[in-house]
């Protein structure tokens, strides 16, 4: 086939057909046909993580021995599996700034020894933190920056002995808070005064020392119409078993020079 152009009587012009294979397809491309929406179709898919797997708003790298979060991880992503690998340091990289959508991040079961200030920045929209089995021996109010919309936070099974009176500063909106078995024997006073929505509270298997420095947290239990499981005394021995909110004032004593004064957190 030929195609040529000629003029008609009014000067317009009309077109022939003529040779096609003389020119090649960038030639004839027009921007905007079926083959530019296709490029700008592939180009925009989100990528997947390398070796995790993407369904829907949910993102799994659970069981990949991972050492740090991803990279390339979908801005749809609404929920976040990072349990079971082998992550030991939350580090600030601002990776959850793009997630606007994410609600759920599952880090349990990893090696967390240590959270940088400001790991969750840009992290507003997260409701459920699960930071189960980890290796946390503290907790700062620096760690959980970010994490304004927080409802759930789950810190069971870690090595936390030390609870300050600011550890939870920022956390307006936390509901369910669950320190199951750890190593805390006391918790500086006024620890829980931030978590004004506060509904569930769990302190189960931790060997609390019923002394003078704990008092106040007896008191703050029986005040407060939140679900506890009724945490126990370990020590003194006269004491032991005994849900905290049912001992006495007087019984919340210490021996003489070891005064609230003294209580290092």
């Amino acid at each position: 086939m030929r195609m040529s152009v000629v003029l008609s009587p009014h000067g317009q012009s009309q077109v022939s057909l003529f040779q096609l294979s003389h020119f090649g397809k960038e030639q004839y491309f027009i921007p905007g046909t079926e083959d530019a929406r296709l490029n700008t179709d592939c180009s925009s898919e989100p990528v997947c993580p390398p070796k995790c797997r993407c369904e829907s708003n949910v993102v799994d790298c659970s069981s990949l021995r991972l050492t740090k979060i991803p990279e390339h991880i979908p801005a749809s992503t609404a929920e976040l599996r990072l349990n079971n690998n082998e992550i030991t340091t939350l580090e600030a990289t601002g990776v959850f700034k793009t997630l606007t959508q994410l609600k759920k991040i599952n880090l349990s079961n990893n090696k967390i020894s240590e959270v940088e200030d400001g790991a969750f920045e840009g992290a507003s929209s997260v409701t459920e933190l699960h930071l189960t089995a980890n290796q946390l021996d503290s907790v700062r109010s620096s760690m959980f920056r970010g994490l304004s919309g927080l409802r759930m936070l789950m810190l069971r099974n870690n090595r936390i002995s030390c609870i300050h009176n600011n550890s939870f500063t920022g956390l307006y909106n936390v509901r369910l808070l669950s320190l199951y078995d750890n190593q805390l024997t006391t918790i500086a006073p006024g620890a829980f005064d931030t978590l004004q929505t506060l509904s569930t509270l769990n302190l189960l298997a931790n060997s609390f020392i019923c002394d003078c420095r704990l008092a106040w947290l007896g008191d703050w239990l029986r005040s407060r119409k939140i679900v506890t499981g009724n945490p126990r005394c370990q020590r003194p021995a006269f004491l032991k078993e005994i849900p905290l909110q049912d001992v006495a004032v007087p019984d919340f004593r210490c021996e003489e020079g070891k005064g609230p004064h003294l209580q290092q957190c």
